[in-house]
C-alpha cells in the first residue's frame, strides 16, 4: 500500500460506528458514576471494580446489568453431546472459572444464566468475547467440535460445542 494511503470501511457521507454495544451511553458518563445493580464504577472512560471506595457522582445501570435486565445476551454458548453428561461438573467448573478470570480484566463480561435441559447446557453472556472464550477453553480442554456464528449486525455470537 502506498505511503499515506488509508483504508476506510465507511460509506461516503456516513459516520463511522464507534461501538456496537447498544447499552453504552453515546455521550459518556460522569467520572465516578456507580452501577446501582452490581456496584462497579465508571472511571477513566471504562467500568472498573472499585478496590478503594471513593466519591461517586451518580448512579445508573452498567451495560451488563442492562443486558441482564432486558434478557438480551451478547453471547450464547450451547454445549451438547454424550460426552457432556459424563464430564458435566468439570465443564461447568471450567465455565465458571473462565467467567471469573474474564471479569478481572473486564467486569462487564458476565454469565447471565446457565440452563441444563435435555442433555444440553446453554450459557448466556453479557459479552460476545466471554462466550467465545468459554467455547475456546472448553474445546482446548475437552476437544470435540466448536463452531461460531455471528449475527448479521455483529452484536451477538452463538458458540456451539459438541462431543
Amino acid at each position: 500500500m502506498p505511503r499515506g494511503a488509508r483504508i476506510t470501511m465507511e460509506e461516503k457521507g456516513q459516520r463511522a460506528v464507534r461501538s456496537l454495544e447498544p447499552y453504552l451511553p453515546k455521550g459518556g458518563l460522569q467520572e465516578g458514576t456507580v452501577c446501582k445493580g452490581c456496584g462497579i464504577v465508571y472511571r477513566n472512560k471504562r467500568w472498573q471494580i472499585e478496590t478503594t471506595p471513593g466519591a461517586h457522582s451518580g448512579e445508573v445501570f452498567c451495560p451488563a446489568c442492562q443486558r441482564i435486565q432486558g434478557e438480551d445476551p451478547a453471547g450464547v454458548v450451547t454445549l451438547s453431546g454424550p460426552y457432556l453428561a459424563q464430564h458435566k461438573e468439570e465443564i461447568l467448573n471450567s465455565i465458571k472459572q473462565q467467567e471469573s478470570k474474564h471479569r478481572e480484566k473486564n467486569p462487564l463480561g458476565r454469565i447471565m444464566e446457565i440452563k441444563d435441559e435435555d442433555g444440553q447446557i446453554t450459557v448466556t453472556t453479557t459479552e460476545d468475547k466471554l462466550a467465545q472464550k468459554i467455547g475456546r477453553e472448553i474445546y482446548k480442554s475437552q476437544r470435540g467440535e466448536l463452531h461460531y456464528q455471528w449475527s448479521h449486525d455483529q452484536r451477538m455470537v452463538r458458540v456451539a460445542w459438541k462431543r
